[in-house]
């Protein structure tokens, strides 16, 4: 699953040292170095999908429809810009603030003024973002931020800093994308069955006390079954055949006496491969 809750959010990041470095090497010097850092940070946006890009003299401002894309463009704006070499002994670094667009309702202000306040609030080298924004974020990206340092008492209002945690692997996003689903539909030869807190299991199997009754000789009489727990839908065997399961975009798995966290689509073959028999074959469909 790849699709993320929408939170349109901004991203206002400067780069701190050109004015140091122009005293130093002059204005030209300066502004290209300055502009090597621009691009970088523009690039940065675009590969996380900014909806909406602007490069000005000495700063970036994109948009994002979700917040986990925002945090991770800047958290590599911060890492392209780090390993930039230092010029005449000077070092360019980055300085970010990240807000959720609706952030902006409740301060009456624009979401770029609110964003850069907190750029002009922290030390370079720094991503601060609004409380609001890092509530937004899904719990393992939520896990990179820590308290704001010593800068914390002239933030403008509640406010948290991206530490140097690496992100989370594709793997935990994808387990957040599925725990933020509480309701897995289930279907077979026209029936219809929904697994939600309100009906946690589903059982399937050749007896008929099954959810889900299967007449065919290679299904054990209680099969398998599918639970939700802990926010994750669980599928288990408990047959002599094994249970086949064929997920949209991904390789064909036989479980046996084990059982596999289900993602967001696929078909179940209790006792014989999907792929080989489709019309039998149990499917499933977060919703």
């Amino acid at each position: 699953m790849n699709e993320r809750v929408q939170a349109p959010s901004l991203v206002y990041a400067d780069v701190a040292g050109g004015d140091r470095l122009a005293v130093r090497l002059g204005a030209a010097e300066a502004g290209y170095a300055v502009e090597r850092c621009l691009n970088r940070m523009s690039r940065c946006a675009e590969a996380y999908s900014a909806t909406d890009l602007q490069v000005r003299t000495d700063v970036v401002v994109a948009r994002f429809l979700d917040a986990d894309s925002a945090l991770l463009a800047a958290r590599e704006m911060r890492e392209r810009v780090r390993a930039l070499p230092p010029m005449s002994g000077i070092k360019l670094v980055l300085r970010a603030g990240v807000v959720l667009e609706s952030d902006a309702e409740s301060a009456l202000e624009k979401p770029e003024a609110l964003a850069a306040w907190l750029v002009s609030s922290q030390s370079p080298d720094t991503i601060a973002v609004s409380e609001g924004f890092g509530q937004a974020l899904s719990p393992s990206m939520r896990r990179m931020l820590g308290r704001l340092g010593d800068n914390e008492g002239s933030v403008p209002f509640p406010a948290l800093e991206l530490g140097e945690a690496p992100p989370p692997t594709p793997a935990e996003l994808r387990l957040d994308a599925i725990q933020a689903h509480k309701t897995l539909n289930v279907s077979f030869r026209g029936r219809s069955w929904c697994i939600d807190a309100a009906h946690p299991t589903l059982l399937f199997g050749r007896e008929t006390g099954n959810d889900i009754v299967i007449p065919d000789p290679r299904v054990s009489r209680q099969h398998a079954r599918i639970e939700l727990r802990g926010g994750l839908f669980y599928l288990a065997d408990t047959s002599t055949n094994g249970t086949y399961l064929l997920e949209q975009g991904r390789a064909e798995l036989c479980i046996k006496r084990d059982e596999f966290i289900l993602g967001e689509k696929g078909h179940i073959g209790c006792g014989f491969s999907p792929a080989e028999n489709m019309s039998d074959a149990v499917a499933f469909a977060l919703a």
